[in-house]
């Protein structure tokens, strides 16, 4: 590679030039990226998704009274008069729906939690706990009625209140449901994580929600898969390590070969100009024979040649040496050929200096089809 490319550089060539420094530039510029891509890339495959959705919904049961005269148990808003109201009863269900079926297994139970600030606080079980196991695509993990019974409630907070002679400004009262258990899907496993609670605040005149009374989560099932990265070379993916190994490679080569080139072209350009004799000598000293004097001319016809092409010539159409003579006093050199009773003759001089780079290979390219 080298040897070409200085060849290309001697005939100074600039597209050619041009050319191999633009494959340089693209070489090192695809070597970089390659290796700045990871080897591998990791998906995540959502092979299915659980979703969990609890859902509240309470009532208040009250005493007759003049917004409601019959008493009972009544639908409620986001606030709920605390002195006319004995019990807030409420159904919770927890479901599970997935794209496929699973299986989930576990135990729940409901609590209640009352808490005074950062003062106490103490739990009322509202369900003992109960296993659960099934399969399918949509599930019921929990669908109860539960009840607060808010009469007992200010009794106890009532009682607490006179034995340690602390009145908190307000309570809070948080549903607590307790699941816990695994998903199996595929034989992968995911815990259950802890649903919301239902939350209100707990007044001295009133009972305000506090919270939302619907409340989703999902669990995914992924499968992680590592492929190998790739090239993208005009719309066609290549093997990344092959890239990198054969991009580096060739920035390399052309990296040095440029570089050697580049180098005897500035020498070339520095060195002392040659005779043309020196020249014709270098060029073709395999076909030249050297001899100290010239041949007797007075019985033979001399034709005296303009080029040394048209020696080239008749030496290969009639299969006949070239002889050298060197003019000691000028520096030059005679080139003639011996046929019979004619010579032909090509003299140089030491002044006449090589011709322009250009011109010589197009003189060379002349000599090689003579």
């Amino acid at each position: 590679m080298i040897k070409i490319i200085r060849n290309l550089l001697n005939r100074e060539n600039k597209k050619i030039m041009f050319s191999l420094v633009t494959l340089l530039i693209i070489s090192a510029s695809v070597s970089v990226y390659s290796f700045l891509q990871p080897t591998t890339i990791t998906n995540q495959i959502n092979d299915n998704t659980a979703q969990f959705q609890t859902t509240y919904d309470y009532k208040a049961t009250v005493t007759p009274n003049v917004l409601n005269p019959n008493g009972g148990t009544i639908e409620v808003g986001d606030t709920i008069f605390k002195k006319v109201t004995t019990a807030i009863p409420f159904d919770l269900k927890t479901t599970v729906k997935s794209e496929n079926p699973l299986t989930i297994k576990g135990t729940h139970e409901v609590k209640l939690l009352v808490k005074a600030g950062e003062l106490w606080e103490r739990t009322f079980p509202l369900e003992e706990k109960q296993y659960f196991e099934q399969t399918g695509k949509d599930l019921s993990i929990v669908d109860n009625a539960y009840t607060i019974d808010i009469a007992k409630l200010k009794t106890f907070i009532t009682q607490v209140e006179e034995e340690i002679g602390v009145r908190p400004e307000q309570y809070a009262l948080e549903v607590i449901p307790t699941i816990q258990g695994t998903i199996n899907f595929n034989g992968k496993e995911e815990e259950i994580q802890p649903q919301e609670r239902l939350v209100f605040q707990y007044a001295y005149d009133e009972i305000n929600l506090a919270s939302e009374k619907t409340f989703t989560s999902n669990a995914s099932f992924t499968t992680t898969q590592t492929i190998k990265s790739t090239f993208q070379l005009i719309g066609v993916p290549l093997p990344l390590i092959p890239v990198r190994t054969a991009s580096t490679i060739l920035f390399i080569l052309l990296l040095i070969s440029v570089s050697y080139a580049y180098r005897d072209l500035v020498i070339s350009r520095h060195a002392p100009s040659l005779t043309q004799m020196e020249r014709i000598n270098k060029k073709h000293g395999s076909r030249i024979i050297p001899v100290t004097q010239k041949v007797t001319t007075a019985d033979k016809s001399i034709f005296t040649l303009d080029t040394f092409k048209s020696i080239i010539k008749i030496a290969d159409e009639k299969e006949l040496p070239i002889f050298c003579c060197k003019d000691h006093q000028d520096g030059g050199a005679a080139y003639f050929i011996v046929d019979g009773d004619y010579m032909y003759n090509y003299e140089t001089s030491r002044t006449e200096l090589i011709r322009s780079a250009k011109k010589v290979e197009e003189s060379d390219k002349a000599y090689a089809r003579g």
